[in-house]
This record gives structure tokens, C-alpha cells and sequence, in this order.
């Protein structure tokens, strides 16, 4: 997992213009494409590029996500957890949103204390999303609060009893929690 988060820049004032939006809606919708097409830095590139100019909002969401795999397969962890940031600042209220973010900062870039904030956020969102529950827990763990762990973990349980199958390391995380041991 890995975030870049970037200002989406608005055109110039001439942006107004019909004849120049129809041309950054063509320029956008080309580094869209190569967005999609090309790998590594190219395609970071591309989907940077896509972003800040007249970008078709449903095909906004779409970029987004294939900018976050780019730096995923670049291993830019730092800038996953940016990226992630500037989504929840576009749109606070999406749970995913934050799971995300949590999620990166809890297991890229190893900051357990704002995972447990974003991931806080996500299950006040969603409150009944177990998978969310079990992140929030293993962030609390980190921090060697296991009894906020422990309740977390129980929660998952009470709203999927099967949110900690084929999940063995989660499973004992949850057993060191409950005998107040740390967890790698």
C-alpha cells in the first residue's frame, strides 16, 4: 500500500473559454489513457498530469485509483499516504477513504498513531465494517493499548464471527491483545 497526495490545479482563467476546456478535455483525456497504459514512473506521471487538467469528474475516481496502484508498485509509501490524505480531504465523509489511509500509515509507513486516528474515522463512518474494526485494533496493539485492542477485536467478531478465519497472525494479535503482550 502507498499514497501521493497532489493539489488538482485548475487551468488558467482562460479555462472558462469553450474552446480551451474542449482541448484540456482532450489533453486529459489522452494522460488518462496513458495513465492506464503505461507502467512505473511513466504512468505516475500520466495520471498526475490527467488530474490537473479538465479531467471528466466520473473519470476523476477512476484515475485516482490507478495513481494510488502506480505508487503501490514504485513502493512510494509516503506518497500513497499522501494521496490517501488529499482523498479524505475531497471527500470526508467516505469510510473507504479513510480505511485506506489508515491502513497505509499502519502497515507501509509504520505511523500507528495517525493510523488509529484515520482508522478511528473510518469506523465511526462505518461502523458496522469488521474488516475496519480489526485494522483499528492491530493500530491500537501497536500502540500497546490492548484493552482498546482487545474491544475492537471483539467488536469485528460480534459483526462477522468470521472476520479472523485464514487469518492467522490477526488471530494471534488478537490473543496477545487479550493477555496485554505487544505484537510484532
Amino acid at each position: 500500500m502507498s499514497a501521493l497526495a497532489f493539489v488538482m490545479a485548475l487551468l488558467s482563467t482562460a479555462v472558462g473559454s469553450p474552446a480551451v476546456q474542449s482541448e484540456g478535455s482532450r489533453e486529459a483525456r489522452e494522460q488518462a489513457r496513458r495513465c492506464e497504459r503505461e507502467n512505473g514512473e511513466e504512468g505516475l506521471q500520466a495520471c498526475r498530469s490527467a488530474l490537473q487538467l479538465a479531467l471528466a469528474p466520473g473519470r476523476r475516481r477512476a484515475v485516482r485509483e490507478l495513481l494510488a496502484r502506480h505508487l503501490v508498485s514504485l513502493e512510494r509509501w509516503s506518497d500513497l499516504a499522501d494521496h490517501y490524505r488529499e482523498s479524505v480531504g475531497l471527500d470526508p465523509q467516505d469510510a473507504g477513504a479513510w480505511f485506506r489511509l489508515g491502513s497505509t500509515l499502519l502497515f507501509a509507513v509504520d505511523d500507528a498513531p495517525e493510523a488509529v486516528a484515520a482508522l478511528g474515522e473510518a469506523a465511526r463512518l462505518a461502523p458496522g465494517d469488521a474488516e475496519t474494526r480489526v485494522a483499528l485494533a492491530l493500530a491500537l496493539l501497536a500502540l500497546g493499548r490492548h484493552t482498546e485492542a482487545t474491544a475492537q477485536f471483539d467488536e469485528a467478531l460480534r459483526l462477522d464471527p468470521g472476520v479472523l478465519d485464514l487469518r492467522p497472525a490477526a488471530e494471534a494479535a488478537r490473543e496477545a491483545a487479550r493477555s496485554g503482550q505487544g505484537w510484532p
